[in-house]
């Protein structure tokens, strides 16, 4: 392996381990961390997309049961409201990290994506807690 590729490799690696968006809010996540401990890019992109999958799920999940617990027309309306621009900007988010140099900007927008869904449906859920 020549030197500069050497330097490249440590560099995406030490960027996948700490730089991730909101990385440090999920410790002691085991799945998130079998994520980060993959080796390539693209296992490290599946492996966040696949969490993503799963939490969009309970955010549905979430979102439905948050709908229907809506006291009032209003806060039904202000729920569906702030969803569609959560989704928005959760879109224009992720797309700023996809805009970087490199194949690190996949597994940055996969991160976000993971991240920002995983918030928002623990968000969701505690809406819903007495």
């Amino acid at each position: 392996m020549k030197p500069h590729s050497i330097f490249v490799f440590g560099l995406v690696t030490l960027l996948v381990c700490f730089a991730l968006p909101g990385s440090g809010n999920s410790a002691g996540d085991p799945a998130e961390t079998a994520c980060h401990q993959k080796d390539t890019t693209v296992a490290i992109v599946d492996c966040f997309e696949g969490l993503t999958e799963h939490w969009d799920k309970r955010l549905n999940t979430a979102y439905k049961a948050a709908l229907k617990a809506s006291e009032s027309p209003a806060r039904k309306d202000a729920l569906i409201q702030a969803e569609r621009d959560w989704v928005s900007y959760r879109k224009a988010n992720c797309g700023w990290y996809a805009a970087l140099e490199g194949t690190i900007r996949e597994v940055e927008s996969a991160g976000c994506m993971f991240d920002m869904t995983k918030d928002r449906t623990l968000e969701l859920e505690r809406t819903l807690q007495p």
